[in-house]
């Protein structure tokens, strides 16, 4: 617009002041009308805005209307379909609730029926699972006491043979032997005699050879050559009295030693007189066979344990043999008595204390 009025009064002209007063006059208008216009503008925009706005919450309010409507219809619907099922099943609970009564009673009925039988086979099979048991175990005690028995008699049998063996084997032997060992006697005497005579021979020549070196010796010790001879004395003196020192300490020392030794023989001794006497008050009653083969079954036990092993050998050396009840009857008694049959077998006392301890009550 300034340029236009520049351009209008171009060819015009004007007195600075007029012309800028008519410039200044020009903008006024000119912002006027803009604000005008824009004014108008506003208006407009605003009254379109409420318009819309009014059409935009109606339409709003139509649509919220319908569909809260519809629902409120559906819900109506849906709870008067409720109420009519609430009472269809108060109606149908009674029978439901006496047909489920009913069933729950015949199950569980049937359920404790079962359970008592259970508990009946349980207690069958128990009762014949600790008869089995039982009579396992007393079939293996008894066994095992055989056993025991037959190994005993099986070693003496051992010992009584094996001694025949080895005398038959010594005779044997003795014979054999001897024809060699004289042999080799003969022959090593006569090669130890030849090189006797040969050592004597030299002994005697070094003996000789000796006693001319200590008279050469004594004669020049006692001649004027020899020097000192106090002071050799008193280092002879000082070495025999060392000497003997050491000696008396060697034989302190050996006595110390034979002590400690006549210790341990009579020690040695004690025991042995100890289990000669037991192995002879043990063995008196004996025959002389017998006593032997006892012997040399105990040969190897200690002195203290010789009372404990002649009792356990001495039936099978005398050959007699233990009875064993074949069976043991075990009978169910109730109550604190005790069956008088099966009280005072021990196998029966094993029995129960296996039973004792596998948890289980006779």
């Amino acid at each position: 617009m300034a340029t236009e009025i520049k351009d209008i009064f171009t060819g015009v002209e004007l007195p600075e002041e007029v012309h800028s007063q008519v410039s200044e006059a020009w903008e006024s208008k000119l912002s006027e009308a803009r604000e005008d216009i824009t004014a108008e503008l506003r208006e407009e925009f605003a009254q379109r805005y409420e318009n819309d706005k009014a059409q935009i919450v109606e339409a709003m309010d139509k649509m919220l209307t319908d569909k809260i409507t519809t629902e409120m219809k559906e819900f109506a619907e849906d709870k008067a379909a409720l109420v009519s099922e609430r009472v269809a099943y108060k109606e149908n609970v009674a029978k439901h609730t006496a047909m489920l009564e009913k069933f729950v009673s015949e199950m569980l009925v049937k359920e404790v029926k079962e359970l008592h039988a259970d508990r009946d086979g349980l207690k069958e099979n128990f009762a014949k699972l600790e008869d089995f048991v039982v009579k396992q175990l007393s079939k293996e005690l008894n066994e095992f006491n055989e056993d025991k028995q037959a190994l005993v008699d099986h070693k003496v049998k051992m010992v009584a043979e094996g001694k025949k063996i080895i005398e038959d084997a010594k005779s044997r032997f003795i014979s054999k032997a001897a024809g060699i060992v004289e042999t080799a006697i003969d022959k090593t005497l006569r090669s130890e005699i030849s090189d006797l005579k040969e050592d004597i021979k030299v002994a005697r020549e070094n003996n000789f050879g000796r006693k001319v070196f200590e008279a050469f010796a004594g004669e020049y010790m006692s001649s004027h050559l020899a020097e000192d001879t106090e002071i050799r004395k008193l280092q002879s003196e000082l070495t025999d009295q060392h000497n003997v020192a050491q000696k008396l300490e060697d034989t302190i020392a050996e006595k110390d030693e034979a002590l400690k030794v006549a210790e341990t023989k009579i020690k040695v001794a004690e025991d042995k007189v100890n289990r000669s006497n037991v192995l002879s008050e043990l063995t008196a009653p004996l025959n002389k066979e017998k006593r032997q083969i006892m012997l040399e079954l105990l040969e190897s036990v200690k002195t203290e344990h010789l009372q404990r092993q002649f009792s356990k050998y001495l039936p099978a050396v005398l050959k007699e043999e233990k009875i064993a009840e074949d069976k043991t009857v075990i009978t169910e008694v109730t109550g604190d008595r005790t069956s008088p049959d099966t009280a005072d077998t021990p196998v029966n006392t094993d029995i129960i204390k296996i039973k004792q301890l596998a948890g289980l009550r006779s």
